[in-house]
């Protein structure tokens, strides 16, 4: 098991490879491109955004990106 301070590590480590990645910049294309949608209001801007990643199947890719890279 983990210690917070691990986890922390880890997560930090996940994130930092996967900033570099082709999926970081297609998700983050998604995300821009989600913003162009007459749906989205800035007041809810950040739930908008991460409701079209998911039902859009982005969600579940990134998801499957974190897992691949906890069992490496």
């Amino acid at each position: 098991m983990l210690t917070g301070i691990e986890l922390s590590l880890t997560i930090a480590q996940i994130i930092q490879r996967l900033r570099g990645s082709h999926l970081h910049s297609q998700i983050e294309r998604q995300a821009k491109e989600c913003l162009h949608q007459p749906d989205v209001k800035l007041e809810s801007l950040k739930e908008d955004v991460r409701s079209f990643l998911k039902t859009s199947g982005w969600e579940r890719k990134l998801q499957n990106a974190v897992y691949r890279e906890l069992h490496m």
